[in-house]
């Protein structure tokens, strides 16, 4: 059976001598896995669609629980993000957060849509906003949001992952420019911090998502 689908490419691994497996965030199927056959030959005409961020049309040959592209056309590949390191960081932290806590075959239009806005976001402003951005509303869609009601000294709850103005043993305090960062990227309001304060940010936000997914996202280790 023959799939017309658009998707972003997240990751790809070798398969066999000349094949590649990918991760594909698709808009009608949600997150996918697809092989692109001989793509590893020095003229494979598929080669070039097997990298991260590329954004295409993708036609796919489905036969059972196995999908093979056949043909793909480019809409995107976020050139402005692979051209520069910071914007990289921010923009597979972005893949690593969809590969990592979706599940496989579950329709996901919204956060699909968010993913596209995030990279556009990364590409052309502030890459370290737009990433704050994406996984507060990311948060807020898998309805775990955070809240941002407190003014004093400010905690972490090790167990939820969310915010208190209760010191227990099990949280932990936080630095308050941190949390006022974060409250006002939520609220839409215009920031000016120190590059400190983002990436102690995105550190805060990666524990966050560590405890309310489980997951550990190796692509913060370069924040």
């Amino acid at each position: 059976m023959e799939e017309r689908l658009k998707g972003i490419v997240l990751k790809t691994i070798d398969y066999k001598e000349a094949d590649k497996l990918a991760s594909i965030f698709t808009l009608e199927h949600g997150l996918i896995s697809a092989k692109f056959t001989g793509v590893k030959k020095e003229k494979a005409k598929l080669k070039a669609f097997t990298q991260p961020f590329v954004f295409a049309d993708f036609i796919l040959n489905k036969s059972g629980n196995l999908r093979t592209v056949t043909s793909a056309s480019l809409i995107d590949n976020f050139s402005g993000i692979i051209a520069s390191y910071e914007k990289t960081i921010c923009g597979y932290i972005v893949l690593d957060i969809i590969r990592s806590i979706l599940p496989n075959e579950k329709e996901e239009q919204d956060v699909f849509l968010l993913t596209l806005s995030a990279l556009k976001n990364i590409e052309e402003k502030d890459e370290k906003i737009a990433t704050i951005d994406f996984i507060l509303k990311f948060i807020n869609f898998a309805g775990l949001g955070l809240s941002f009601d407190l003014d004093n000294i400010i905690y972490l709850d090790k167990t939820t992952g969310n915010f208190t103005d209760k010191k227990e043993y099990n949280s932990v305090q936080i630095d308050k420019k941190v949390y006022s960062l974060i409250k006002n990227i939520n609220n839409e309001v215009e920031v000016i911090e120190k590059n400190n304060t983002f990436s102690q940010a995105l550190r805060l936000l990666h524990n966050i998502l560590y405890i309310k997914f489980n997951v550990d996202l190796k692509s913060f280790e370069f924040i």
